[in-house]
């Protein structure tokens, strides 16, 4: 599974353990970055798993023509939806507990992903591309909206995940919150991106949202303090930027068919299931502008 890498869970008379055949966009130091970070975060008491070093003592391995790294696997389920909403206010309060944490954290990254979050850049470079009639209409409305949603500049930043979407949490069979995977794509980021991510993911339901899966998120976030800090107006921004960032990033390789993984039992080609992805995205994002008061009223309320 994985759209970025490709990930396997191993059952070996030495216990369970993940393995994973890294995209060729990363390279070593990542793993080091992600080790780094959960060992602190483990010695904080919050759970996120350890990569297992091979005999010659490094983290990865070099085979059948890729870069291989195991961890293991922690305890607990991941689920694609939660099963109830009181799922979410686990994984909010989760990130709270981890924005305290992070925002104590100081670490220089040695690996990160080339302009991974930076919007302004993603839209400047899909305005490099021109267009077929295929994507026009996409590509039109993405040129013209986006820069409506810039965030303001001076935000504060902090280390972030910056990859917080539901299947990266594990509960346990109560539904409490036992783990946080994927050690990727931690950066310095400002927070309303964070959310952003984490609540559009959570709120999505096909090509609907759901605006009380991104309030209970927002509750369980509120119960550690963290709210008082945060913009309402920005929070809901930060959502509908990032959407149609990731609507940009499908359609970017639409034109250039070399990075995301795509499901050939459902689409033709990774080009149709990329320009698939991106009109979905859109159609998420006027799905919530749609009821954009309404959510951020009750966000205030929060």
């Amino acid at each position: 599974m994985g759209l970025i890498h490709q990930t396997w869970k191993l059952s070996t008379p030495q216990g369970s353990f993940i393995a994973q055949r890294l995209h060729p966009i990363f390279d070593p130091t990542v793993t080091e970055d992600g080790q780094t970070i959960s060992q602190w975060l483990r010695q904080q008491g919050f759970p996120t798993p350890q990569f297992c070093r091979a005999r010659d003592g490094s983290l990865h391995l070099s085979w059948a023509e890729g870069l291989w790294r195991v961890m293991e696997c922690l305890p607990g389920f991941c689920h694609q939806t939660p099963p109830d909403w009181g799922y979410l206010e686990q994984a909010g309060a989760a990130i709270g507990r981890l924005h305290q944490l992070l925002a104590r954290f100081e670490y220089r990254f040695r690996f990160r992903i080339p302009h991974f979050h930076d919007t302004v850049y993603i839209w400047r470079q899909l305005q490099r591309h021109s267009p077929t009639a295929e994507v026009q209409a996409e590509w039109d409305f993405l040129i013209n909206t986006v820069p409506t949603l810039f965030l303001p500049s001076g935000i504060p930043t902090q280390i972030i995940h910056a990859d917080l979407k539901f299947n990266n949490f594990l509960f346990d069979e109560q539904g409490q919150f036992v783990g946080l995977l994927d050690l990727d794509t931690f950066m310095h980021h400002n927070l309303y991106i964070e959310l952003g991510d984490a609540l559009r993911s959570w709120g999505k339901r096909g090509e609907t949202l759901q605006a009380e899966a991104i309030l209970a998120g927002l509750r369980g976030y509120a119960q550690t303090g963290n709210l008082r800090a945060l913009q309402p107006e920005l929070i809901l921004q930060g959502i509908q930027l990032i959407t149609l960032e990731l609507a940009m990033r499908f359609l970017q390789d639409w034109f250039e068919d070399c990075y995301w993984n795509w499901d050939p039992e459902r689409y033709p080609s990774r080009k149709a299931h990329n320009l698939a992805r991106c009109r979905q995205q859109i159609r998420l994002y006027q799905a919530l502008k749609a009821v954009a008061p309404q959510l951020l009223e009750s966000i205030r309320g929060l």
